[in-house]
């Protein structure tokens, strides 16, 4: 008996396709697609006020009080010499 000739292996070309599995996730995700979009937006609204609150709050403050009992202003005492000096001809009889 002859032994049969072992497999030859040959080339496959593979082209590229479009992913099945995203469609089949959207399709799946759709369902919970506003409850992830008003997910984003809360988390997008905390990061703005907590922005707000951490920077911008106490900068408003400033300005605010800035504006209500502006800042003193700082008094300066300036020390001014004046001399004078007086001549006269005095003629003594001697």
């Amino acid at each position: 008996m002859s032994e049969p000739d072992p497999p030859v292996l040959t080339p496959v070309i593979v082209e590229p396709h479009a992913p099945e599995l995203l469609p089949a996730i959207r399709q799946d995700l759709a369902p919970l697609l506003p409850v992830l979009r008003s997910a984003a937006q809360l988390i997008a609204a905390a990061a703005v006020a907590e922005f707000a609150a951490r920077y911008a709050a106490p900068a408003m403050i400033d300005k605010a009080r800035q504006i209500v009992a502006p800042a003193p202003q700082h008094k300066q005492t300036i020390l001014v010499e004046e001399q004078t000096t007086v001549r006269r001809r005095v003629t003594v009889v001697s």
